[in-house]
Order: structure tokens, then C-alpha cells, then sequence
């Protein structure tokens, strides 16, 4: 199950950088349009597919860390995709929480601005001023043609 997830959350995390990246492509289309309604859905679906990406993250950090409390995976090089983790799990947090953040009541207010952008923005392809999703995904692919060569665990009867 541990070993499963991680490889399931490691490849949404490369499936939705593709999809943030087509939504963000599209957003730039329909913005140009004179379509008020398509403007609004392409702005929606990019702010939807940010968010998921965000929590698609959060799971690969999660379910690594679990795979790894089994003492699975130990010659796998995380090192790459652990660079992002504070990041990921902020961001994901801040994202889960967002109206608390806007009715001033967020766990962490200080950290919802970095960089000039607040977490529910994105900026370039960085989500909330934390998250590069072109980078992070193409972390998560190395790691994904790592993690698909390594045996599968699979208890002992």
C-alpha cells in the first residue's frame, strides 16, 4: 500500500504539472477572448489545477515518508524532490485553509505572503510565490523512472 501510493502520487504530481501548464496555456487563449464565460472557466480550471497540483505534491511527501518508515526504498535518492517539501506542504496547507487565511484567522499569517505573492496567486510558474510546478514536476518524473525500476515490496508470507 505505502509503496503503491508513493508511486501513485508521484505520477499525479508529473500528470498534473502537464495539466497545470495546459490550463495555464488555455488561460492565456481564452483571456484574449472576448467570451466573458470561457475567460472566467479558463481562470477557474488554472486556480483548480494549482490547487491539485498542490495537494497531489503534498501526498508524494506524505506517502514517502511512510514508504520510508518501512525501510523501503532505502537507495532511492530523494534529495531532489525533498528540496520542495517545506514548500509543498505550506503551500498545500495554506491552500486547504484559504478562507481562514482571508478572514485573518490562518494558522500561519505571516507566511501567506512570500515573494511578493500571496499563496492563492500565481505568479510565472510559481504557485503561491513557493511552488514551481514545471520544476517539481520534473523532479517527480526522475523520480517516478527511479521508483518504477525498484522491486516491489511485497510482505513476507
Amino acid at each position: 500500500m505505502a509503496f503503491e501510493g508513493l508511486l501513485q502520487w508521484t505520477d499525479a504530481v508529473v500528470t498534473l504539472s502537464t495539466r497545470v501548464s495546459a490550463s495555464r496555456d488555455r488561460l492565456s487563449v481564452d483571456l484574449r477572448s472576448s467570451n466573458l464565460v470561457a475567460r472566467h472557466q479558463a481562470i477557474l480550471n488554472f486556480h483548480s489545477e494549482c490547487h491539485f497540483f498542490a495537494i497531489a505534491a503534498n501526498k508524494l511527501i506524505q506517502y514517502q515518508k511512510w514508504v520510508l518508515t518501512f525501510g523501503l526504498c532505502a537507495t532511492v535518492d530523494f534529495s531532489e524532490i525533498d528540496r520542495f517539501s517545506k514548500d509543498i506542504r505550506a503551500l498545500r496547507n495554506m491552500r486547504e485553509h484559504i478562507i481562514d487565511y482571508f478572514q485573518g484567522s490562518g494558522r500561519d499569517p505571516a507566511q501567506w505572503v512570500v515573494a511578493g505573492a500571496d499563496a492563492s496567486s500565481v505568479s510565472g510558474t510559481m504557485i503561491g510565490g513557493r511552488l514551481d510546478w514545471i520544476k517539481c514536476g520534473a523532479a517527480a518524473e526522475r523520480l517516478l523512472q527511479t521508483l518504477l525500476v525498484e522491486p516491489i515490496p511485497y510482505p513476507p508470507r
